[in-house]
């Protein structure tokens, strides 16, 4: 199991339990607990959790809104293989958008290198993945804007100006939480309002959505189920979401990793 794969367990355990001992975890986990206790200070660094003795805590789990460092970490082997999946659908010449979300990161890498495009983004952590995965093929444009330290990202009436220079044909975004009765909603308006000009001006929108964003809905409204015109999960959703996304738009194509 990879580091990030086993914080992502951490993280998870602790959300459900309030707080965990490191020979639980390391039980659990199949390491040594020096590895956990590794994993523990560094978490604690990030301001996830506070270490106790013998374990860690975390305090009111459900409400907590991570920077996007941590929250790359939560269910990162999903969010991996939903950006495998997503890059299948990106060819020759396409200029896309690719969002902040941390669901988003890892989609650079794996884009094919025989694929020449162009990518728009206002993430900080897509642009250190391209630098790190060296991508040739690939011309990066970066909106500008506003740097927001917790989410590394750029908003703003720059980013807003510079992003309607373009018309990308394809978008890949997440969300919040997505529900049969709210919609896709998210967390932070200034984001909220720079993924709905994106979704706009794309002739067509992928929405990369785990299975823990079923049925989970944020304070902002991002739009209707309509708004998407692929649907990409880990696993099947509700059958009602599933049934009202048809509803909303019959040309919606869900699809479901693995299956």
């Amino acid at each position: 199991m990879l580091a990030y794969e086993r914080k992502s367990r951490i993280i998870e355990y602790l959300e459900q339990n309030g707080k965990a001992e490191v020979n639980v975890l390391a039980r659990l986990l199949g390491v040594v607990p020096e590895t956990i206790r590794r994993d523990l200070r560094e978490l604690e660094t990030q301001g996830v959790l506070k270490r106790t003795h013998g374990g860690a805590v975390i305090e009111h789990p459900k409400e907590r809104e991570y920077p996007v460092q941590v929250r790359v970490m939560k269910n990162a082997v999903e969010k991996d293989m939903l950006c495998r999946k997503a890059a299948e659908f990106i060819s020759e010449g396409d200029l896309i958008f690719v969002d902040n979300s941390s669901t988003l990161v890892n989609l650079v890498r794996h884009i094919s290198d025989d694929i020449h495009l162009t990518i728009l983004t206002n993430s900080i952590k897509v642009l250190q993945e391209y630098a790190v995965y060296k991508k040739d093929n690939i011309t990066m444009l970066c909106t500008g804007g506003v740097f927001s330290r917790s989410n590394l990202s750029l908003s703003g009436t720059l980013s807003d100006s510079f992003t309607r220079e373009f018309f990308p044909n394809k978008a890949f975004v997440s969300c919040h939480g997505v529900s049969a009765e709210h919609g896709f909603t998210d967390g932070n308006l200034h984001e909220v309002a720079f993924r709905r000009e994106i979704i706009s001006l794309a002739e067509k929108v992928y929405f990369l959505v785990d299975h823990s964003k079923f049925g989970k809905p944020g304070p902002i409204k991002l739009g209707g189920l309509e708004i998407c015109d692929v649907f990409i999960t880990d696993r099947r959703p509700p059958a009602e979401l599933e049934e009202q996304l048809k509803q909303s738009n019959p040309d919606v194509e869900i699809i479901v990793c693995g299956d």
